[in-house]
């Protein structure tokens, strides 16, 4: 009887024994113990969204996403953008995407990021994205291991995030924060004036850098203009602040983010086709770019008009600024090629292109060449890194304008009329 009472205890303690391995492999082993993703778990409406965009299940942890259309460009598709809010730990993801509106501005032809915080992004690759005849395109996420996962393109930054810069820069005492106007979804323009309200150098002599984004879907640019306020702000910024006054517009159509409009605002305008050269007009212009254009305007009239405008936009390959030269090019200051070098000696990490000049403005309804038509300044079109996944690097090459502007705008306007002109 003691040898079956022996038997039976064992048995059960072996199978208890069984039981805590299994425990212990369930809760060591995320694949065994994850929850499948469900077409619940997609959310296409926060901060970064995509209107219109659809998602359906294909198989396990494998969805298909359609894409809507920017608004009243039924060709152009809304960029992805997308968080899972739950049950991502322990699962790998596929994820194929089609627009079947048309091929123009595919939603795979810049970079692509992830991220678990909205913080830190990482890079994932399209499967085909030089294949533009193809509609559709793929994404092989790893396994994942939190539960909450961001996706976007380029390195996204949304309208609340950059109300939160805004609310950090605001804070220097030599910013002034400044509201344009609402956009068409009610959310705020804003301008940023940055300069040193102690100079000893009175306002009309300083130099005035106006710099401002357009499309809204090219985030890298504003990243890049992110850098180029904290080099402002920073210590090695101190003597810009006195010897200039810089007006920053860090997004002109504030609504995009949220619904994933590349280049559009809600009346679909393309808003580097907003500009207009013969005067701001709040009947024919798009809302948001009337706002700005007319405060740029009023800025013109004032006793410190702008000197130089940059359009900051993204294609492929590394930073890319091209100038059109105002009467201070070679003049006041010294030749653009001196411009050039002086970026390419404040560039260690080559992320910046050489400066290129050109003589022949673009149209009158952009935003880089439309303020030298309408009065004559110098206008930088200021491309590229569309391709980038790094924030930071966006952040250091916004730095390196931003440095080489300073150093390039030497003194103050006053110091340089005294100045004998110089070839260009």
């Amino acid at each position: 009887m003691y040898h079956r009472i022996a038997e039976s205890v064992i048995r059960r303690l072996c199978l208890l024994g069984l039981a805590t391995l299994a425990i212990a492999f369930w809760a060591s082993n995320p694949i065994a113990n994850a929850a499948e993703l469900t077409v619940d778990d997609f959310k296409f409406d926060g901060p970064s969204g995509s209107h219109g965009a659809t998602v359906e299940k294909v198989a396990e942890n494998h969805f298909k996403i359609s894409l809507g259309n920017a608004p009243k460009q039924p060709t152009w598709c809304n960029m992805l953008y997308f968080q899972i809010t739950g049950n991502a730990k322990g699962n790998k993801l596929r994820v194929d995407v089609e627009f079947k509106g048309g091929d123009a501005y595919r939603f795979n032809h810049n970079s692509a990021t992830w991220s678990y915080d909205y913080e830190n992004w990482q890079g994932i690759r399209w499967c085909d994205p030089g294949e533009p005849s193809k509609r559709g395109d793929s994404l092989l996420f790893p396994e994942f291991t939190e539960d909450v996962v961001y996706f976007g393109a380029q390195v996204p930054i949304s309208y609340e995030k950059l109300v939160e810069l805004i609310g950090r820069w605001g804070k220097h005492p030599h910013v002034t924060v400044r509201v344009l106007g609402k956009s068409l979804g009610g959310r705020e323009l804003y301008r940023l004036e940055i300069t040193d309200p102690e100079s000893p150098h009175a306002r009309p002599s300083r130099w005035v850098h106006w710099i401002g984004n357009q499309h809204p879907g090219e985030h890298n640019a504003q990243w890049r203009i992110a850098g180029m306020v904290d080099w402002l702000l920073s210590d090695e910024g101190a003597d810009c602040r006195k010897r200039s006054i810089c007006h920053v517009v860090p997004m002109t159509s504030p609504d995009g983010p949220s619904n994933g409009w590349y280049r559009v605002n809600a009346q679909g305008v393309d808003m580097n086709r907003s500009y207009f050269a013969k005067g701001a007009d709040s009947e024919k212009q798009a809302h948001e770019a009337y706002l700005v254009q007319k405060d740029l305007e009023n800025l013109m009239a004032s006793e410190t008009p702008v000197t130089d405008a940059w359009s900051m936009h993204t294609w492929g390959g590394p930073v890319e600024p091209i100038l059109l030269a105002g009467p201070e090019i070679g003049a006041a200051i010294g030749p653009w090629v001196e411009f050039k070098e002086i970026l390419i000696k404040n560039d260690p990490k080559k992320l910046v292109e050489p400066l290129k000049a050109k003589e022949t403005p673009g149209g009158s309804n952009e935003w880089n060449s439309g303020p030298h038509i309408q009065f004559g300044i110098t206008n930088v079109l200021c491309e590229g890194s569309g391709g980038w996944t790094s924030k930071q690097d966006s952040l250091d090459a916004g730095a390196v304008l931003m440095k080489s502007i300073a150093e390039y705008y030497k003194g103050t306007k006053a110091t340089a009329q005294d100045k004998p002109p110089v070839g260009n």
